[in-house]
């Protein structure tokens, strides 16, 4: 058992992630969007993807726990040191490497297999608006938010400049995963064809990752590490 505590289905999904981490391979394998669609409750989620929500709850029940600390348990300093080491640099090593492979199978296989030239160029696109983003986020944003700990007093500038910066970062992960949408469409959910070489198996495993672990970050940041943020912003 993942916990003894009676799962709420009227909870959020983000808050259920927060407090289970265990809980996001198993909305990840369901479809259910638990990052950027954070705030809506695991019995609408159900209802929205045609799951029986007793179902789902008796496998959340069955999940086996992990040892992970739980982002929602973490401070502020903590949360922006795990997306930066467990994210950010994943994204600096992989994205360069997956960009190279996969404009090759696009060329190598982009006769037979026409969609490829589409998910090349959204791969390149959400490539450059991902390495400005987690830039951003580095250099300007989470030394802002890191200073909340010190509950040194803001002036309502600074505060609505905090927030702002928020509700940006907030849209550019809405983007991302619109992009990272719609490559898992183009490829047919990650389907590998029957003519595919090892590359082509590759690129496709490899962006499925990708999709996978920008789930996990972003629900790291627009559900535990923002709204702490925003209880500090609060308190100052």
């Amino acid at each position: 058992m993942t916990t003894t505590t009676t799962i709420d289905p009227e909870a959020s999904l983000g808050r259920l992630v927060g407090d289970y981490p265990e809980f996001a391979a198993v909305f990840e394998s369901l479809g259910i969007d638990y990052c950027c669609g954070g705030d809506t409750s695991l019995r609408r989620a159900c209802d929205e993807n045609g799951l029986e929500v007793e179902a789902v709850l008796e496998r959340l029940a069955t999940t086996d726990s992990t040892d992970d600390v739980a982002p929602a348990e973490a401070s502020i300093t903590e949360l922006i040191d795990d997306v930066v080491e467990t994210h950010h640099d994943y994204l600096r090593a992989e994205l360069p490497s997956l960009e190279r492979i996969v404009r090759k199978v696009a060329r190598v296989h982009g006769d037979t297999h026409p969609e490829l030239e589409s998910i090349e160029a959204t791969f390149l696109e959400l490539q450059e608006e991902v390495t400005h983003h987690i830039a951003d986020e580095e250099e300007n944003v989470f030394p802002e938010i890191r200073n909340l700990e010190d509950g040194a007093p803001l002036t309502a500038t600074e505060e609505a400049r905090i927030r702002e910066a928020i509700d940006h970062l907030e849209s550019e992960h809405d983007a991302a995963a619109a992009r990272l949408e719609e490559i898992r469409t183009l490829s047919d959910e990650y389907a590998v064809p029957s003519d595919a070489c090892t590359s082509y198996r590759n690129a496709l495993d490899r962006l499925q990752l990708l999709e996978e672990d920008m789930h996990r970050h972003v629900h790291k940041e627009n559900n535990v590490l923002f709204p702490k943020a925003e209880q500090a912003l609060e308190s100052c």
